[in-house]
């Protein structure tokens, strides 16, 4: 019987299905063949895309019983080796066969080695994979299913063109196959190219209607282009199909809070909990329910990145005027700017030992607590500031020029990254605007671009003598305005009510909304939009001409 796996992939969102062969004889059993489902899960931080999705967080494999974990790991995959040459009398026997016996041995070759491959791919042994599925299709190119299980596995090794080959191929033998149209709409949406994505998982939904995953990926690529109401419906759909997913619940979260939708996005934002990469912390104390906090201790615990807790901080004063004693748990490098938090009795480095407290709340769960909605979000700014003492100062300069901090790169493990970082040389284009001076705030391995393009001239270079976000906080109290791509930097520059210009990917993340350039969340903010995915170029056109009319006035 021939049984498909599922597979989900790490930051990208979306799932590929790999094929299980039957032995040739079983060609009734095999087209009909048996569907199992298996769980999804996500790591902290991996859509494409699904997401996925795209950052390109691939999503890890979710184990077949008995395998071991996927590689993930890049590698070169090497071409199909052809099998050794066979002694003589093998060869005489081989002769003396007639045609039809030859191709039952050469189908039924095929079959095993196609199993074979298989064992290597659930073992995270994908270049192997390759190689075997490679000699299997050598023996039998006819079996649809190899190459798509050769595309799942080259599209891990980061091989996309290779992958997309795959699936047309297998489409070619099976153009009715639901699950190479899933599997091509997947590798094309990480490809960014969500027109034709779109229309691959069209197809497999008109092919597979009571799947739930052709639904689940479809609403995922349409999400990507900005309708979130037909995304929303295909969710709705998949929830229909398999109303408990917690990962289905997680994607229309993030749909309906796209849209603006707080309220319904917020209550859903739970179902986050319900992930096996992210399981709640272990307390026996209460979740807080928003009550009355006189005489007790709450603790706000840390979740997800830097920016994600530097957005939601807002809420801090809010809990604090329930009354009661606050204690945050941040990472060390938060840790001495949220003690500019007003409200804030204690910081705690996460990973320390906790204080005593009554209730607890994970800091993005604040927003349902309070019922936040886009007509209610608390947008006051400042609400985060530099510490009093402090030693981070500008260099002293004698000009008047405007004062511009950027930074052009996240994490690199943060699992959209590749598609919110930039390169740096769209920002050297704004250091021949006149009267300005720019000072980088980029910190990590992206620091490194300003030397090796020659600019330590033109650009003020401070990102790699910051400790924290304190000093970063510290800095950018000295500049007049900041412009950067999504990252932590852009949230704590709004959170300080600095005025902030972001540049936006194409999908934007949720909390900047659709089709406007302001943020209710930032009132000083100002967007500049991708209106394609990877389209930087007429991006910083803009916000170029945008920042020549702000130094001369005209804006």
């Amino acid at each position: 019987m021939l049984v498909q796996w599922r597979f989900r992939e790490p930051a990208v969102g979306f799932r590929d299905t790999i094929r299980r062969p039957a032995h040739p004889v079983d060609r009734i059993q095999r087209m009909a063949a048996k569907e199992l489902t298996a769980a999804t899960e996500e790591t902290p931080a991996a859509k494409p895309a699904a997401g996925g999705t795209l950052t390109a967080k691939l999503k890890p494999v979710k184990k077949a019983p008995g395998s071991a974990p996927a590689a993930t790991a890049p590698a070169t995959s090497a071409a199909p080796a052809a099998p050794a040459p066979p002694p003589p009398e093998q060869l005489a026997q081989w002769q003396a066969l007639e045609p039809e016996q030859r191709l039952a041995l050469r189908e039924r070759e095929a079959v095993r080695m196609f199993a074979q491959g298989l064992e290597h791919h659930q073992k995270g042994e994908l270049r192997e994979a390759v190689k075997v599925y490679g000699q299997a299709l050598l023996l039998n190119p006819k079996l649809s299913e190899i190459y798509i299980n050769m595309g799942v596995a080259l599209r891990a090794l980061g091989k996309l063109e290779s992958s997309i080959a795959c699936y047309r191929r297998s489409l070619v033998l099976r153009p009715d196959n639901a699950a190479a149209h899933t599997n091509l709409g997947n590798v094309l949406r990480q490809l960014g190219r969500l027109e034709v994505a779109t229309a691959a998982h069209r197809q497999a939904v008109k092919l597979a209607p009571d799947t739930a995953e052709a639904h689940y990926n479809l609403g995922l690529v349409l999400r990507d282009t900005g309708e979130s109401e037909e995304a929303i419906g295909c969710f709705d759909k998949t929830l229909e199909l398999a109303p408990e997913h917690p990962g289905y619940r997680w994607d229309r979260s993030l749909s309906l809070l796209q849209k603006g939708d707080l309220k319904g996005g917020f209550e859903e934002y739970e179902w986050r909990w319900k992930l096996d990469r992210n399981p709640p912390r272990d307390f026996p104390q209460p979740l807080w329910d928003g009550s009355d906090l006189k005489g007790k201790t709450i603790l706000l615990h840390h979740e997800q990145g830097f920016g994600d807790m530097i957005h939601f901080a807002r809420y801090i004063p809010m809990v604090k005027a329930r009354g009661g004693t606050i204690v945050v748990e941040v990472p060390a490098a938060l840790s001495r700017l949220f003690s500019t938090i007003e409200g804030v009795g204690q910081v705690v480095n996460a990973g320390s030992e906790l204080p005593k407290f009554d209730v607890y709340a994970p800091m993005m769960s604040l927003a349902r607590i309070f019922g936040t909605t886009s007509e209610t979000i608390p947008a006051t700014v400042p609400y985060l500031k530099a510490p009093d003492a402090h030693a981070a100062q500008l260099p002293a300069t004698l000009s008047p020029h405007r004062k511009i901090g950027i930074a052009w790169a996240g994490r690199p493990i943060h699992k959209n990254d590749a598609n919110r970082s930039c390169s740096f040389n769209h920002f050297i284009e704004l250091m021949g605007i006149p009267e300005t001076t720019l000072y980088s705030l980029q910190q990590g391995p992206a620091a490194d671009d300003i030397a090796e393009e020659g600019c330590e001239a033109l650009i003020m270079n401070l990102g790699n003598k910051l400790r924290d976000f304190a000093d970063i906080a510290a800095v950018i109290s000295q500049l007049d305005m900041v412009i950067s791509v999504d990252t932590a930097i852009a949230h704590l520059a709004g959170a300080m009510g600095k005025p902030v210009w972001v540049v936006v990917p194409y999908p934007g993340d949720w909390r900047w909304l659709l089709d406007r350039d302001d943020s209710p969340w930032y009132p000083t903010a100002r967007l500049f939009r991708q209106n394609r995915p990877g389209s930087w170029t007429p991006v910083f056109d803009r916000l170029r001409r945008a920042l020549r009319d702000e130094i001369t006035g005209k804006a």
